[in-house]
């Protein structure tokens, strides 16, 4: 005997069709989000992919879908879309996102990337760091980035490119790249 019919193969129908639609229903239930706060989405999302159905397909780098995303959006300050069933905000005003960087930056503190932190060089980037070594690495860091340190290591930076524009010239004309 069954469990809900007399037939298992009806009643495995019947549970497959109940987990897929609550599946479908699960992955979902995000996807009002922007639209319950009056913020327009160019693409309408994919179940279970969100926006991103492309770049997981690998048929386009993110890159190229959020520059897509950025120019069909024009004339709108911000425009919504999903990654999976999480909403993303991709912000266009360049007032709003110098409000966002400088001086609301305290109210953004953690950044949706992690780094392992037992990478020596990647683990300890300031722009992977969560709260709280961020905030003691970026008040170490700040001083080293005033306007007058900044403009002497300019010529630095402008005379380390020139050398290595000519080192790659010259792997160039040997036949070496």
């Amino acid at each position: 005997m069954a469990f809900i019919t007399a037939y298992w193969g009806l009643d495995s129908i019947i549970v497959l069709t109940a987990l897929m639609i609550t599946a479908y229903l699960y992955m979902t239930r995000k996807f009002k989000y922007w639209k319950k706060r009056g913020i327009t989405e160019i693409f309408p999302p994919t179940p279970f992919l969100g926006n991103f159905t492309e770049c997981l397909l690998q048929r386009k780098a993110p890159g190229y879908f959020l520059k897509e995303l950025y120019e069909q959006a024009k004339g709108l300050p911000y425009v919504g879309f999903y990654i999976f069933d999480k909403p993303f905000l991709l912000i266009r005003d360049r007032e709003l996102v110098k409000n966002i960087l400088v001086k609301d930056f305290n109210n953004f503190p953690d950044r949706y990337v992690k780094a392992d932190p037992d990478d020596r060089l990647g683990g300890n980037n300031l722009l992977f760091l969560q709260n709280p070594v961020w905030k003691v690495v970026r008040m170490k860091l700040t001083p080293f980035f005033s306007s007058g340190k900044l403009r002497k290591m300019f010529e630095l930076m402008l005379q380390c490119g020139n050398n290595l524009d000519a080192y790659l010239k010259s792997l160039k004309s040997e036949g070496k790249c």
